[in-house]
Formats: C-alpha cells, sequence, structure tokens
C-alpha cells in the first residue's frame, strides 16, 4: 500500500489542480462571453431606439457637467451654452442634439484637463415641472478632472549629450484650461537652460491658444569654438485653420558669443560680443501621418518664415528666414502576411534660405552672423557626419551657411520576434545634405541688387555636383515621449571641408584641406597666401595672420602692435583716443577677475557679466577673448568699433557695406599693413642679430 509520500499522490494532485485550474478559466471565459453578448444587445437596443427616433424634434431646456470641481463655470458655459435651444434659431431632432452634445464633449477632451472617456446622457425633465414641455429633454456630461500639478526630475542622455532637468507643470491653473510649463536643465553641452511658458486657450476655444515665454540658456558649441548665452522672451498665437496647424510669434532675444576657444577663427572672434535679435514667425504645419514618431503612413508638410531687424523691428540684426520640410511615409505590403506587415518606406526632404535685409528703414541690407545661420550635419540631421559638419568653414570652425537642402530614405521593418505592433523597427537609410554660403560678387559692394544676384548664383551652385551623402542601418524605438535611434552610418560622398561623425573620421574622412575662400567668409573673398610678418607661415587671410602675432607666436604681443599702430601719422583715423589708457589698463593684465561660490565648488563666476565657468582654464579663455575689451579701433571706412586689429581686419574682409580695402600701401588700412609689416619685420632682424 502506497504510503503518505508516495509519489503517485502527488501526480494525481498535480492532475487534478490543473483539472481545477482548466475549469476555472473555461467558467471565466463563459461569463465574459455571456457579458460582452448582453452589453452588446443592450447596445444594439438603444442604436436601434435612438434610430427609430432621430426625427422627433427635441427641446435642449438644461445642460448640466459633472465633475468639474476646478474648471470656472464661465468657462464651460462658453462651451455649453451652445446646445441649449433658446440660443438656436430653430429645434432640435434627437439626432442632431446628440450630435452637437458629442462635439461639445469633443471640445472639452482638446482642452487636456479631463480624462478620458466624456459620457453623455440623456433625460427626461420632471414631468410635473409646470416650464416643462412634452419635446424637452436634459443632457448631463460627466467627466473626470486630470490632476493639476506634476513635478518630475530625471536625466537624458543622447545627441553627444547628456543632462538633467526638474520640471514642473502645473495644468487647469486658474480654472479655464490654462497651463504653466517650468523646466530647468543643465548638461554637458547646454551648460543651464531655465525656460518658463504660460498657455491659455482664447475664448475657451481648444483650436485658438496664446502662450508667453521667457528663457535663459547657456550652450557650448564646440563646432564653432565659443559659448552662446541667450536671455529674452517671446509671444505666440496658435490656430487651426485651413492648410493645418498655424502660429504667429514675436521673439526678442539678447544673444551673446562669448567663452572663446584659444584656437577660435577670426569669423567667430569678429561676431563675438552682444546683439539682440527682434523677429516675427509665421509657420504652418499639416500633419497626416498615422504616427508621427514611426509614421506607417501619411504625410507631413511645414513652412516657417521668419523676418528680423527690418523696419520697426529694429534690433542688432536683419534677415528674412524661409525653411521647408517634407514627408511621406508609405506602407510596403509583403507577399503572404495578412494584414499590416510593418514594413514601410519613408522620405523627407526640407530647405532653407537666409537672405540679407537692411536694418531698420536703412537701404543697405546687412550681412549675416554666426548666431543666425544654419548649420547641418549630425546624429539628428545628416547622419554620419558631425554635428556642423557640412557647410563654410574658417579654419576648424563651422561658420554656418545661409542656403541649405538636405534629404532622406529609410526602410523601416519589424524585428522578427516582436512583429508589427511593437514600437521599435531596424531600418536602413540614405541621407545626404549641403549647406553654402551666400556668394558675393567680387570688388562689389553690398547692395539690394548684389544680393539678389548672389542669392541666384548660390541656388545655382546647390546642384553643381553630389550632396556630402552617407548610408548605414540601426534601431529605432518610438517611446511615447521621444525617438530613439541606434544606428551604424558609413559615408558614401564627402564634398570638400565636410567633417564625418569620429568613428568613421580615420578610415574615410581625406586630409583635411586648409580652408578655401569661400568656405571663410559668406560674403567676401579673402586675401590668399598671406605671409605672417614675424614668421614663414602662409594664412588665407590678414586678419587670420594677425590672430596668429595677438596670440604671441612670434614673439610679439597684442600690446606691442598696438603700440605700432597708434605710432602711425594717421593713426586718428583708426585708433580711438583714449587707447593709451586701454594699453595700461586692459592689455596690462594677465586677467579679469573671477568670483567663487562656495554652494557650487569648482565653478567660477565673471565679475564683468556674471557668466559662469566650470574651469580655471575656460574662465581665463574667456577672460582673454575680445568680449570685455574695450572697442578702441575704429573702421576708417564705416567707424565701426572693434577690440582688436584682427577683428577689424577681419570686419574689412567680410562686410560687404564697408569700402575700406586691404591693399598694402594705399588708403588708411593699407598704410597700417605696410606699418606693421616693417615694424615686425625689424624686431625680427633685430632677435637674430642678438
Amino acid at each position: 500500500m502506497a504510503g503518505p509520500t508516495d509519489p503517485d499522490d502527488g501526480i494525481f494532485e498535480t492532475l487534478r489542480r490543473k483539472d481545477n485550474s482548466a475549469a476555472q478559466e473555461e467558467k471565466t471565459r463563459s461569463v465574459n462571453e455571456r457579458e460582452k453578448a448582453l452589453f452588446e444587445k443592450q447596445q444594439k437596443r438603444l442604436s436601434e431606439l435612438v434610430e427609430a427616433n432621430t426625427t422627433l424634434p427635441c427641446t435642449v431646456s438644461s445642460v448640466r457637467v459633472l465633475g468639474a470641481v476646478n474648471t470656472r463655470p464661465g468657462f464651460l458655459k462658453r462651451i455649453v451654452d451652445p446646445l441649449l435651444s433658446a440660443n438656436r434659431d430653430r429645434p432640435y431632432t434627437l439626432s442632431e442634439a446628440i450630435r452637437e452634445t458629442q462635439f461639445a464633449a469633443d471640445k472639452l477632451h482638446r482642452h487636456g484637463i479631463f480624462h478620458e472617456p466624456i459620457s453623455i446622457s440623456i433625460d427626461r425633465p420632471d414631468r410635473t415641472d409646470p416650464s416643462s414641455t412634452p419635446t424637452d429633454v436634459d443632457l448631463y456630461i460627466s467627466l473626470r478632472e486630470k490632476g493639476r500639478v506634476a513635478f518630475k526630475t530625471g536625466t537624458e542622455a543622447g545627441n553627444a549629450e547628456g543632462s538633467a532637468f526638474t520640471n514642473l507643470y502645473w495644468r487647469n491653473m486658474f480654472g479655464g484650461a490654462e497651463s504653466l510649463n517650468l523646466n530647468a536643465s543643465i548638461g554637458t553641452r547646454t551648460r543651464t537652460a531655465y525656460q518658463a511658458t504660460f498657455e491659455a486657450p482664447i475664448l475657451a476655444d481648444p483650436d485658438v491658444r496664446g502662450e508667453v515665454g521667457a528663457l535663459s540658456s547657456s550652450t557650448q558649441k564646440t563646432w564653432a569654438s565659443h559659448e552662446e548665452v541667450l536671455k529674452g522672451g517671446w509671444t505666440k498665437l496658435r490656430w487651426l485653420g485651413r492648410g493645418g496647424k498655424h502660429e504667429l510669434g514675436y521673439s526678442g532675444i539678447w544673444r551673446q558669443v562669448t567663452g572663446l576657444a584659444e584656437k577660435a577663427s577670426p569669423t567667430v572672434r569678429g561676431d563675438a560680443g552682444d546683439s539682440v535679435k527682434s523677429s516675427v514667425t509665421y509657420s504652418v504645419t499639416n500633419d497626416q501621418r498615422d504616427y508621427p514618431l514611426l509614421p506607417q503612413n501619411g504625410y507631413l508638410t511645414r513652412s516657417t518664415l521668419e523676418l528680423a531687424g527690418w523696419g520697426p523691428l529694429q534690433g542688432d540684426v536683419a534677415f528674412g528666414k524661409a525653411e521647408v520640410e517634407g514627408q511621406g511615409a508609405i506602407p510596403v505590403p509583403i507577399p503572404g502576411v495578412e494584414g499590416n506587415s510593418g514594413v514601410s518606406f519613408t522620405t523627407g526632404l526640407r530647405a532653407g534660405l537666409m537672405y540679407p535685409l537692411p536694418l531698420g528703414f536703412d537701404t543697405r541690407p546687412q550681412a549675416s552672423r554666426i548666431n543666425d545661420r544654419f548649420q547641418l550635419g549630425g546624429p539628428t540631421d545628416v547622419r554620419g557626419f558631425r554635428l556642423g559638419g557640412l557647410g563654410p568653414r574658417d579654419e576648424s570652425d563651422a561658420v554656418g551657411g545661409d542656403l541649405y537642402a538636405a534629404g532622406s530614405a529609410n526602410l523601416l521593418m519589424p524585428l522578427p520576434r516582436l512583429g508589427p505592433e511593437k514600437p521599435i523597427r531596424m531600418q536602413a537609410f540614405v541621407t545626404g545634405g549641403r549647406l553654402l554660403a551666400l556668394k558675393q560678387l567680387e570688388k562689389e559692394e553690398m547692395s539690394s541688387g548684389s544680393v539678389r544676384r548672389g542669392v541666384s548664383s548660390t541656388v545655382a551652385e546647390l546642384g553643381n555636383g553630389l550632396p556630402s551623402m552617407s548610408a548605414g542601418v540601426g534601431l529605432v524605438y518610438a517611446h511615447p515621449v521621444a525617438r530613439f535611434e541606434l544606428n551604424f552610418s558609413l559615408p558614401l560622398v564627402v564634398r570638400r571641408g565636410a567633417l564625418t561623425a569620429p568613428q568613421h573620421e580615420d578610415e574615410h574622412t581625406p586630409p583635411k584641406p586648409r580652408p578655401t575662400p569661400s568656405d571663410a567668409s559668406p560674403l567676401r573673398e579673402p586675401h590668399h597666401d598671406v605671409a605672417c610678418f614675424g614668421c614663414d607661415r602662409l594664412f588665407v587671410s590678414y586678419s587670420s595672420m594677425m590672430l596668429h602675432l595677438e596670440e604671441g607666436a612670434c614673439k610679439i604681443s597684442a600690446r606691442e602692435l598696438g603700440r605700432f599702430a597708434a605710432g602711425a601719422a594717421d593713426s586718428h583715423l583708426y585708433v580711438l583716443p583714449q587707447w593709451r589708457r586701454y594699453i595700461d589698463e586692459v592689455y596690462g593684465r594677465e586677467q579679469i577677475g573671477f568670483d567663487t561660490d562656495i554652494e557650487r565648488e569648482g565653478c567660477y563666476e565673471c565679475v564683468e557679466c556674471r557668466s559662469w565657468f566650470q574651469s580655471l582654464n575656460q574662465a581665463n579663455q574667456h577672460a582673454k577673448s575680445p568680449v570685455h575689451k574695450p572697442l578702441v579701433f575704429k573702421c576708417p571706412g564705416c567707424q565701426t568699433r572693434h577690440s582688436v586689429l584682427s577683428g577689424m581686419l577681419q570686419h574689412v574682409e567680410q562686410s560687404a557695406r564697408c569700402k575700406e580695402g586691404l591693399h598694402r600701401g594705399t588708403g588708411a588700412m593699407g598704410r597700417l599693413l605696410q606699418l606693421l609689416e616693417e615694424r615686425v619685420r625689424g624686431r625680427r632682424v633685430e632677435h637674430r642679430r642678438e
């Protein structure tokens, strides 16, 4: 006889448990099926009753909204009051009343302050009420409000940057679907960023919204050897109309190019300092994609126009900027696979043009600045190339361009074991693009006519030859918040001056070429093969050669160069009277002062502009840059002021509105170059004798 520990008992008990589990699952499934059948029968009966009475006249005597505890009655009244029959010029039928009520519920949903679903009920008023009529109905809209305040912190990594952020979101702030969004972040490239945005619907319409905001940020732009500080605000009006979503806005931003690297190019140094952009923007977006982060079908069109500094806008910069973008996606059927295969083919194309305009009510167009030009290249742009790796360059800096075109083609496929339902895809892609500076005819001053001819010439050049291109494969994951990609790319076409991504640079990038005149200057070609006054090196421009001298590479200092300039007979043409004081008080200092903060150990604050730096080396580089030096040199041609000789020379080389020339021996600047060459070469001979 089997004992209590007989293995046969364990086998029977296991089989019994399996039988009980299967029976329970079958019972649960049967109950669910009966409940589902009963619900469907009720819904069908209700639909039949509604259809049988759709043409019956009815009068909406009252509308009651239930569950809106924190929402203003006046806000709700604007949405539900049009439903009342007293506010209509003709009576309802039952189907019309239901349809209009659904429209009102959809409006409430689109404000984003209520949970789904929003339920609608119809009831007869109390028959004993003497004011009621046989056709009266009461409408009830039941809803549940979302949480009002959300606070979150986190970290983000991607696009060669890591950051930590804090966000506070206050929904339905004053009971009228207003929202306040406060965001603060610190990172490796965007050092600090603070932003506040307040948004509210206009007249309780979810399709018309207004927004005001303010920002303060500091971003390290390593591809252009500087740091950009932004402070300002904006206001926007958004509405849904013909052609898609429209947006009209105004922004006023104070910008500062600061923290120049030791090897910053003359173009970057020439644009260093402060500027103010006052601009109006208009954009229209028509997005018909089924899923924007991972589209399988549909299309997107977007166009943006920006006007800065022209006419009453004022500011320090003036230009017109236009950008267009288009994207399309089509599903790819697979033989033998029914329904959605998950395979899709997407293409995208975008282009932009920056057009110089006169500042204010002036008549001469103004050259563009590095802050405003387009940049092209990077993992989220033209893959396979560095950030800012395409387009004009001055030495090692990407100085941006005025015209660009870029495109891509992607084939997306689901992973074999996951299927098309999961938001992850394999992709094979080809991307390409080209960025050009606006061409300016040689020896022609900048005018409206020359700008038009330059734009026409640059557009023609855009189609000259193949653009820089790359191809690759990767993985795409469509998270509800953002799209994440992990790609391997290989450059196919690398135009002269383009920089590929670091992982392919050693194998596929040709030797780095010398900057060409068309790369270095967006508007005027600099001189070729300029020999240094103090050594045998050659430079592409007088400004880059002068920067080389100012850095002390040829045993001469910027102070001595300035003294040579001040000693010339016609120095009053390009040196301000207080230059001697400038030598003693500014050039004589090794560095400007910095404050430290105990709570922010390891940070240094400039006492003049209150900018923060994470290391003493960065702080000293900031101190040695022209940002805080007085503007003691003046251009003889247009009287613009500069802090260093190299900056003044770079201005003369690139500014199309300046008539001053650099022909040695003629003109004030030509005589200055001849004088500096004689003095520096004289010192060189003295050093050799010693």
